[in-house]
């Protein structure tokens, strides 16, 4: 009876070590998975590999105008200025704020009281998104860029 005991306890005892040793394994793997992706962040990014800092301009669709005209400047200490220009209607916003970046350093969120913006920066042009940070789509998708000017 005891050498029965013994046998189940040093069993479950063999199982439970094997499963512990895997789950530590599993969570090492996930770790350095982990640090290696946040340094590919931080190493090769929109915010520290492109020369974003300066002023884009373009005209994205309007509803009701012939189109409203953006410019956007990005200062590199986190402050922007912004007008927009409602083409056919003399129209005209201009506000300034700050910025900052998401997670991934690829975009930045515009905190305007005029018109908020989600821009992907990309090299010489920002991408405009919607405001849950989606690329637009559809057949006015290439309307929605702003351009780096000299």
């Amino acid at each position: 009876m005891k050498k029965s005991i013994f046998a189940s306890i040093f069993a479950s005892f063999i199982i439970f070590s094997c499963q512990s040793k895997g789950v530590q394994q599993e969570q090492k793997n996930t770790d350095s998975s982990t640090e290696i992706t946040e340094a590919v962040k931080k190493e090769h990014n929109s915010m520290n590999s492109l020369d974003w800092a300066g002023k884009y301009e373009g005209t994205l669709p309007c509803a009701d105008c012939e189109g409203i005209k953006y410019i956007v400047e990005l200062k590199k200490d986190g402050n922007f200025f912004i007008e927009q220009e409602y083409l056919g209607k003399e129209t005209v916003y201009q506000d300034e704020g700050f910025y900052k970046w998401d997670a991934s350093g690829n975009v930045l969120h515009l905190n305007s009281n005029v018109s908020p913006l989600v821009l992907k920066v990309e090299e010489n042009r920002l991408k405009v998104l919607d405001q849950q940070g989606e690329e637009i789509i559809g057949n006015l998708k290439d309307k929605y860029i702003l351009k780096k000017t000299k």
